[in-house]
């Protein structure tokens, strides 16, 4: 048996694992929690919560990397069904690492955190997360094989909006492709949402938000662990895993008004910044 705090004079208060139970070595939880820092060799009080919050992040992004794999296989297979089923489990996937970003947001003082940054190894850099990295990649590979789908359906990536509408007639699997790439645009503001939150947090615990007061009065802006600006990680935050899906969007967005849709450019002064009518328009309903 194992204990996480054995410095703990109350024997209520120890953390014992390791017990030879069948659910601990299934699951290999005393792998697991082997990982986490001792308590007695903790260098702040908030520590814990800091390389929990990071370890179940990481351990999610592992997760979504296994069933982004499985979809590759679903859609190579020509399963839609099941694709469409597994992005969707990888979205929910997702809120894992956004919930732990808020407890940071909500629980870690600045002052907490820059005293334990003190105190890391220099280039201990959230940037170099091989979750991170391994879903970039794999979402890459994901989008080949969706192309190849769509390919083998007769379809290109500017088909799936039809496709998507109430009564389409065509082919179903065209429509079950339309679900696909909904899903897709789905699992991507997931990932863009944890990145637009991952940004807001340092900002909160660095500083350094464009158009604050000391950086617009000239002064330098905080740097990362491994000394970069943080215009790095604001460029990263609006990076698309699935480019193509977004720029579709906008062409068909052009599309319409260019037709005389309903937000068309007769009424885009009204409807300016509101998809659905903007602020001139609600201002009239309610006159």
């Amino acid at each position: 048996m194992k204990t996480l705090n054995p410095l703990e004079p109350n024997p209520r208060l120890r953390y014992d694992y390791d017990r030879g139970s069948g659910y601990e070595n299934e699951i290999r939880l005393t792998e697991a929690l082997s990982a986490l820092v001792p308590t007695d060799l903790l260098i702040h009080p908030d520590h814990r919560l800091f390389q929990v919050v990071h370890l179940i992040t990481e351990y999610a992004w592992a997760g979504i990397h296994h069933t982004l794999c499985d979809a590759v296989a679903a859609l190579d297979d020509g399963d839609l069904v099941e694709t469409g089923r597994l992005l969707r489990r990888a979205t929910e996937l997702g809120a894992v690492p956004v919930s732990c970003l808020r407890l940071l947001v909500d629980f870690l003082p600045q002052s907490s955190f820059l005293k334990m940054r003190e105190l890391f190894p220099d280039n201990s850099t959230g940037l170099d997360s091989p979750g991170v990295r391994g879903i970039r990649k794999a979402a890459h590979a994901l989008w080949e094989s969706f192309e190849s789908a769509l390919s083998a359906h007769g379809m290109r990536v500017a088909d799936l909006g039809p496709a998507a509408e109430p009564g389409w007639r065509g082919e179903t699997g065209q429509a079950l492709l339309a679900d696909v790439g909904l899903a897709l645009h789905r699992f991507d503001s997931r990932t863009t949402e944890w990145r637009q939150v991952h940004l807001a947090m340092v900002w909160q615990l660095l500083g350094g938000r464009p158009l604050a007061e000391e950086h617009a009065e000239g002064r330098g802006r905080p740097t990362s662990m491994r000394g970069r600006p943080l215009s790095d990680l604001e460029r990263l935050a609006v990076r698309p895993l699935f480019p193509k899906l977004w720029l579709d969007s906008t062409a068909r967005y052009r599309a319409f008004t260019d037709a005389g849709g309903s937000t068309g450019e007769a009424r885009g002064a009204e409807s300016a910044g509101c998809p659905m009518g903007g602020r001139a328009r609600i201002g009239v309903q309610a006159a």
